[in-house]
């Protein structure tokens, strides 16, 4: 029996990297309808041997019944997948290919693959989940297992944009170009080196949402799901002390419901706007309505993810878009939900459910108030800097939503509702410092985050006898500590690399590479055109900004948290930083 059980580990290894490769060569290379029906036959084979898999393991753990309890997940999508095999054998009737001939897509047979592709990668997922829990290499700190999941990703991205079925041209990018594709999206910056809209194929725009909706989950649908399946590596009382107030929670046995939670809220409010955004494109000509629909699922999750990526050339200062408010006004919502963080979107809406009665937690307090007051500064300070010039060619309800959506999407979603390039010094320096600041802990967004520039603030204005509206200890010298430190080496980071860029780019304006620079450390996407026109060295520059301003702040937040002795009250711990 233990045979069989190492033959079984052994041929799941090679299933999975097997499902995996001709993934890649089937959806990246030229389609070849011969090939379809072998391809479908050994997509089965794989899926039957999923099954059988199963059922062994479940034979040998002793309760059958309790096995199946455990992994009542796994074991629908098995009841799922013998049901289409009844339907397709004695009815010939298929419910995935009755799914995609309803779409309005011209080759039915690419969405088929893809949803059986999609299907065989989940027990895929499945599989790796179970192998890394058992695996003493994931026996890492939180921060290793966070950077790693982001550089697979990058990776995996870079290498499937490279594709040739990835791109209009059937050439794919060039490493270089896929590699910062890659990490923009997966960071959810979205600056870019070609246009999205005419560059990348169906296919490459599909890769690109994927990587983003995968960036923006962020840290609490990382961590938590890294600790539903690796609990029993993250030991020791200083990592769970640790863990817990870097997540915000009391209870890490809650980490499953908290991932829950995130994906639900996540696919919820994306779903939404997609719907709104579907019924405002007003008289934006689609060639179907499946496209329609795609751009409209594509800009609601580039919204909520604060991704700033848009599939339309120029982004909203195109001209079939730089006057539909209704739409800045949906993109800015998203934006503004995605930035708050998932705790405060709880918190907020457990405390609306039961009228108002319970009192917010002092990281939503922190991450609402913050964020109005830095709206409503950055808003009327841009109408008042660029009424006389990027906004002087629109009415006044017009001036006040741009420079509200400007003065929204500044923190770190990208967005743009007029070129950069013409903004004047002043109002390049407003967005700057609001790139800087950023978003909320705990969110789709990037910056150093509000709760730590509130800290700085406090700090600084050292008003105390007001603190209590947060909280008795909200202030201490440890949370100081930690906020200087995060603030320090964010401008620590920042520096060196616009000396770097300054040395590298002598073509360029030094104000264009701080603003880019920041952009890209802030994860926000906004540019003044000059990103396609970098050296190798300057993108290989923002290409590591990015990154380090998607992890880095998340690490050093956690290796400070690290350093505190664990308090027992979630009120004066749980304010998450960075």
């Amino acid at each position: 029996m233990e045979y069989v059980r190492k033959s079984f580990n052994f041929l799941n290894l090679l299933v999975s990297i097997s499902v995996i490769v001709t993934l890649i060569w089937w959806h990246g290379f030229i389609y070849q309808p011969h090939k379809l029906n072998p391809h479908i036959l050994y997509l089965n084979a794989c899926f039957g041997f999923y099954l059988l898999q199963f059922a062994f393991r479940g034979y040998i753990s002793g309760d059958f019944s309790a096995y199946l309890t455990r992994y009542r997940g796994e074991f629908l999508l098995f009841i799922l997948l013998i049901i289409e095999w009844i339907l397709t054998l004695t009815t010939d009737f298929s419910l995935i290919k009755l799914l995609s001939d309803s779409t309005d897509l011209e080759n039915h047979d690419h969405l088929y693959m893809l949803i059986l592709h999609v299907w065989l990668l989940i027990f895929v997922g499945i599989e790796l989940g179970k192998a890394t829990s058992r695996n003493t290499i994931w026996k890492l700190s939180p921060p290793i297992l966070f950077i790693l999941s982001f550089l697979v990703i990058i990776i995996v991205g870079s290498s499937l944009l490279m594709l040739p079925e990835m791109t209009i041209n059937k050439q794919g990018l060039s490493f270089q170009d896929a590699l910062f594709t890659s990490i923009s999206a997966n960071c959810v910056t979205g600056l870019t080196v070609v246009d999205t809209a005419t560059y990348f194929s169906m296919k490459g725009k599909v890769l690109i949402l994927i990587l983003i909706q995968l960036g923006g989950l962020n840290i609490i649908a990382f961590a938590t799901y890294f600790i539903s399946f690796f609990r029993k590596s993250v030991q020791g009382t200083r990592n769970v002390s640790a863990l817990k107030e870097l997540l915000h929670t009391d209870q890490l046995e809650d980490t499953k419901q908290m991932v829950k939670m995130v994906i639900v809220t996540t696919l919820i409010i994306e779903f939404i706007g997609a719907i709104v955004l579907y019924n405002q494109w007003g008289d934006i000509e689609f060639s179907n309505g499946a496209e329609k629909m795609f751009f409209s699922i594509f800009h609601s999750v580039s919204a909520f993810n604060n991704a700033g990526f848009t599939l339309f050339t120029d982004g909203f200062t195109n001209p079939l878009l730089d006057q539909s408010f209704n739409i800045h006004l949906t993109i800015a919502i998203l934006v503004i939900l995605g930035g708050l963080g998932f705790t405060v979107l709880s918190d907020s809406y457990g405390t609306i459910r039961n009228r108002f009665r319970i009192k917010l937690e002092l990281q939503s307090k922190i991450a609402l108030n913050s964020s109005l007051v830095l709206l409503f500064i950055g808003m009327t300070l841009f109408y008042s800097i660029e009424s006389g010039n990027t906004l002087n060619n629109e009415s006044y309800s017009g001036n006040l939503i741009t420079s509200f959506f400007q003065s929204v999407t500044a923190r770190t979603a990208g967005f743009n509702t007029v070129p950069f390039e013409e903004v004047s010094l002043a109002g390049l320096i407003l967005i700057m410092v609001l790139m800087f600041i950023g978003a909320s802990s705990g969110s789709t967004g990037g910056g150093i985050k509000t709760s730590t520039f509130t800290v700085i603030l406090f700090a600084i204005i050292k008003r105390r006898q007001r603190l209590s509206n947060y909280g008795n200890s909200f202030l201490t010298m440890v949370l100081v500590k930690k906020a200087l430190y995060i603030c320090i080496y964010s401008l620590g980071v920042i520096s060196v690399s616009i000396f770097i860029l300054y040395m590298v780019e002598p073509d360029k304006q030094l104000v264009d590479l701080c603003f880019e620079e920041i952009s890209a450390f802030g994860t926000v996407g906004l540019s003044t055109s000059i990103t396609p026109d970098l050296s190798i060295a300057g993108k290989s520059v923002i290409m590591i900004s990015m990154f380090i301003g998607r992890i880095g702040p998340l690490a050093l937040a956690y290796s400070l948290i690290r350093t505190v002795k664990p308090i027992d009250n979630k009120a004066e711990s749980g304010l998450m930083l960075g």
